[in-house]
């Protein structure tokens, strides 16, 4: 009877230990960093454009859609990278300088490629397309007060504040900068992934969405903050 009731005391602890091994693994999940150079991830990007023909008298908008995304590799000076390119949706519309109604007038799509990128440890490399140049992206290595390694961090914005966001089982980083601008762990910049920080918002495309494989959020502090409350508002697949 003794014998039985000891090896029952020993079922059950190890029982336990298994359980708290198994929440201890599922909490290493949760905290996992998540990394940038990744053919989970996907950027969506809106924005508009305005050109002017005064000698056919009419004022033309481009509504941009950029979705970027990784798919593929290639070895470059012996690294092996992340191809990254983007697909295109331009829908064109028009009207008189003078005044009147805007009228459709055609839609243009295509896929580009972006750059070659690779990422060791928190360190983000890229390389423009036709060139064999790395030049760092961004260092996600990033404390309280420091100035942002950041490619377009054109005013040396500092770090003044760590927070973070949920994305589906996910926590990111968020950065508050010293411009009153965002930087995101594995996401980039709140204005796009190459894009200084603008104030003519007038000028192409700003993020306002990123998806982790099936999991999508919308981007509160970019420009299109306004109108990206909804998560899948702003995340147009075509």
């Amino acid at each position: 009877m003794r014998r039985k009731i000891i090896l029952l005391l020993v079922c059950i602890l190890s029982s336990c230990s298994n359980n708290d091994n198994s929440k201890s693994n599922t909490q290493n999940d949760l905290n996992e960093s998540i990394n940038m150079v990744s053919e989970s991830n996907k950027w969506y990007i809106n924005g508009s454009l305005e050109e002017l023909d005064e000698a056919d008298g009419i004022s033309k908008e481009i509504r941009r859609k950029l979705i970027y995304y990784f798919e593929g590799d290639t070895l470059i000076n012996g690294f092996q990278f992340k191809k990254m390119y983007n697909k295109q949706l331009d829908s064109i519309y028009h009207q008189s300088i003078s005044g009147g109604i805007q009228q459709f007038n055609s839609t243009f799509s295509s896929i580009n490629y972006v750059a070659a990128m690779r990422q060791n440890s928190d360190l983000v490399i890229y390389i423009s397309p036709n060139q064999s140049t790395e030049e760092v992206y961004a260092d996600f290595n990033i404390n309280l007060g420091d100035i942002l390694n950041y490619k377009w961090n054109t005013y040396n914005a500092t770090v003044t504040e760590i927070d973070s966001i949920k994305i589906g089982t996910n926590y990111l980083t968020k950065y508050k900068l010293s411009n009153d601008q965002y930087f995101y762990e594995g996401i980039g910049s709140s204005y796009g992934l190459f894009n200084t920080w603008q104030t003519n918002a007038r000028i192409g495309g700003f993020l306002s969405c990123f998806s982790l494989d099936y999991d999508k959020i919308g981007i509160d502090e970019g420009f299109y903050s306004l109108y990206s409350s909804a998560t899948t508002n702003f995340c147009p697949e075509f």
